[in-house]
């Protein structure tokens, strides 16, 4: 076995002296040229290129190079408007007032308590059933509704869907918060006011979405409560249809439903509390006309209390009045009534000046003032008031 071995070792010593390939050993190249041209024709397997490069795993021609961003999310056909190409969606609406707690005249808005449901149809959300499916809201197409004019807002039910078999989605929520609504206040305590509850959808326009009322399935539609807890109005009318909603001067609104309420206040309360009273001061400052003008210190006494109670009365009334910059009806009432009183005041001090001598001439000029004054006094005051909330 030696004797066969050292010929062998000695052959191969050889051939590497001489630059020959030696069979089976692998070679160095310089990059670039052509392996085919070694001796031997060796072996690509057996052939080590000497490169400064490091060495890349294969990459499929196909590959795409592009990077991508990991926020974006693969298309997702739910969450597409449902609707044909060049169609609007519709979206039935049905809104039920459960309750309104107040209407405050003096921050122009009100409370209430609201309930309504959206239903449009998506036919990629079908399924076998038999019962419906309930999803979160943010997972399939919605139109985003929201009240016009909510100040603040706490909501009764989750954010979720109803689908049925056939791919209706039915969508209800119920909020109470504060709404709200400028106010006409010039008839004020003899007022009526419209409350509006509109129901938009961001984004989308009158083009895009459509909204209709709805009838439910028991025929219920749009409607209000029997009874409210307002004290102090009287409901009187409502409607609810579609209507756009236009927050500036584009002939193109965002699609929108709306429920009108007409309400009536009763006027009972000011009447009671702010009228009547002030209707007595000013009878209260008639009565030096019936007493002895010479009693001057009398006189002016009843007429200055009459003005000083009508001022103090008016700071306390201050807080039942709309805090608005134009006139109303009781404004104009509580003016005209304050004039009235001082104008009292301001004949008793004259009848004091004019008694202050022993002029027999002013003395029947008093008495025939006085005279006319009880029968001019409650005219003015039926003056005032027709001026005031008739005409």
């Amino acid at each position: 076995m030696t004797n066969a071995f050292l010929p062998r070792f000695f052959v191969n010593v050889g051939l590497l002296i001489s630059g020959l390939p030696v069979p089976g050993a692998a070679q160095e190249i310089v990059p670039g040229s052509d392996v085919s041209s070694l001796p031997g024709g060796a072996d690509q397997n057996s052939v080590a290129v000497a490169t400064d490069e490091p060495l890349r795993a294969p990459v499929p021609a196909d590959a795409d190079d592009t990077p991508k961003s990991s926020l974006v999310e693969e298309p997702k056909p739910e969450l597409k408007r449902p609707s044909s190409p060049g169609e609007a969606t519709e979206v039935q609406i049905l809104i039920y007032v459960i309750d309104i707690d107040e209407i405050n005249s003096a921050d122009q808005s009100f409370a209430a308590s609201v309930y309504y449901e959206a239903r449009w149809k998506n036919h990629l959300l079908q399924h076998p059933g038999p019962g419906p499916l309930h999803v979160d809201l943010s997972d399939i197409w919605n139109p985003r509704l929201t009240i016009i004019g909510q100040q603040n807002a706490w909501k009764s039910y989750p954010e979720s869907a109803e689908i049925l078999p056939d791919g209706t989605v039915i969508y209800r929520q119920k909020v109470w918060g504060h709404f709200s609504q400028p106010l006409n206040l010039r008839d004020f305590p003899f007022d009526r006011q419209e409350l509006s509850i509109q129901l938009v959808a961001p984004g989308l326009s009158e083009k895009q979405v459509v909204m209709v009322p709805l009838v439910g399935d028991l025929g219920r539609s749009s409607n209000l409560a029997n009874h409210f807890s307002l004290p102090d109005f009287d409901i009187l009318s409502f409607q609810a249809k579609a209507a756009s909603y236009y927050p500036d001067q584009t002939p193109v609104g965002v699609a929108g439903f709306e429920m009108r309420i007409q309400v009536a206040r009763q006027p009972d309360y000011y009447i009671l509390k702010v009228i009547l009273p002030l209707c007595l001061i000013v009878i209260m400052s008639w009565l030096p006309r019936w007493l002895n003008p010479e009693q001057s210190g009398t006189n002016i006494g009843i007429s200055t209390s009459a003005f000083l109670t009508l001022v103090a009365y008016l700071f306390a009334i201050t807080v039942l009045l709309p805090r608005i910059s134009y006139i109303t009806r009781i404004d104009r009432f509580i003016m005209l009534s304050t004039l009235t009183v001082f104008s009292g005041l301001i004949q008793t001090v004259t009848n004091t000046y004019l008694l202050k001598g022993e002029s027999i001439q002013n003395k029947r000029l008093v008495a025939q003032t006085d005279f006319w004054s009880r029968g001019l006094y409650p005219l003015i005051l039926v003056a005032v008031i027709l001026i005031s909330f008739v005409f």
